[in-house]
């Protein structure tokens, strides 16, 4: 395509998008918000994440393949997804990789929460609001890896990912190459973050580009919500295994649309919860290929202002007993025959969010 430049002007400021490349057009990958956070203004919304829109689980897994296709021959790889957003994406490039790849690799992904287990590091997200991330010891196959691939929706200035995986090699001498994925790139200091690691990095996305934002001198930043956890440990709640502590897992072959009594003809929302996102998104795969009408999304913690990409907002306690707010944006139940809330371990959903959901709301434990 044709570089383009994009003006999109919100209430907080203008954002100004200078498109090098995109895979698709502008208005498939993107839309617009406005976050409840002083440190920044605005937020890129995906349509083809299935974090806050609610979208066909075929999309996401077209865009798995697409990013799986476009990285390097890997020998001995080993995947991270970023925490919170970012778990489902990650998990899905990675399976869509193993998928068709003549070698093993190994995923698993950052997380907030902190169990019982041993921590490998921990590193900061600059511009978040809930800026502590833990990466537990993926086991001795990960740390071996020759290639590590990184993998978050978003990548804008790079720091996050070079922190982590300055971080991984400085831990892990055996890897000796970085790849880090996203949806859209917009990273300008690629030729800094490659010599700052000293080795080779590759970025692979859906779009690359630039992008620069003019505060609007009138707009007074929201206050902050609660959003950092209480610190305390979630072992008792959340599963032994997974992808969290490096670890894979199984859908339960019972778990199909007979099983859970769904029929043709109604719409079905299946949701995952904050970092538990990929096992709901493996659940509505499996139900679109049996004919079903389904969309896949997740809650959150992040809170976003009502407007522009968002256009529902639901507000409830979380699930991890960390007393904070979360939210699920642009799911208006009544368009849902059946809406099945996805959750690990003890970390059932909320009373108030199924309340809020409706009467074809239900929880369904996947791990």
């Amino acid at each position: 395509m044709i570089p383009e430049t994009v003006t999109v002007a919100l209430p907080s400021g203008t954002l100004t998008l200078d498109i090098d490349r995109t895979s698709r057009p502008l208005p498939e990958l993107l839309d617009y918000a406005v976050r409840r956070n002083p440190k920044r203004g605005f937020l890129f919304v995906s349509r083809v994440l299935g974090k806050h829109i609610p979208i066909p689980p075929s999309t996401a897994a077209a865009v798995h393949t697409e990013l799986a296709g476009a990285l390097p021959h890997l020998q001995r790889p080993h995947f991270i997804g970023l925490a919170e957003t970012a778990t489902a994406l990650g998990e899905g490039v990675f399976q869509a990789w193993q998928a068709s790849a003549d070698v093993s690799g190994t995923f698993g992904h950052t997380t907030r929460y902190l169990l019982n287990r041993d921590v490998l590091l921990r590193f900061d997200e600059p511009h978040s609001h809930a800026p502590a991330h833990i990466l537990y010891d993926p086991g001795t196959q990960a740390r071996a890896a020759q290639e590590l691939v990184l993998v978050d929706d978003e990548l804008s200035t790079g720091t996050t990912l070079q922190n982590l995986a300055a971080a991984w090699l400085e831990r892990c001498p055996a890897t000796r190459r970085v790849v880090m994925v996203s949806l859209t790139d917009w990273c300008p200091r690629q030729e800094e973050i490659r010599a700052a690691l000293g080795v080779p990095v590759d970025f692979i996305s859906l779009l690359d580009g630039r992008f620069q934002f003019a505060p609007a001198p009138s707009w007074q930043p929201p206050q902050l919500p609660p959003v950092t956890g209480n610190g305390a440990d979630k072992s008792a709640l959340l599963p032994s295994g997974g992808p969290r502590l490096g670890s894979g897992w199984t859908l339960d072959p019972a778990l199909d649309a007979a099983g859970l009594g769904l029929e043709a003809g109604g719409q079905v929302l299946v949701l995952g919860q904050g970092e538990f996102q990929f096992p709901a998104f493996a659940l509505a795969r499996r139900l679109e290929g049996e004919g079903l009408e389904v969309r896949w999304s997740a809650t959150t913690r992040s809170p976003i202002l009502p407007g522009l990409a968002i256009r529902h907002a639901l507000e409830f306690p979380d699930n991890v007993s960390d007393g904070i707010p979360n939210y699920l944006y642009n799911v208006d139940p009544q368009d849902y025959a059946d809406i099945l809330v996805t959750y690990e371990g003890q970390a059932a959903p909320h009373p108030e969010l199924l309340r809020q959901l409706g009467p074809h709301a239900r929880a369904v434990r996947l791990a």
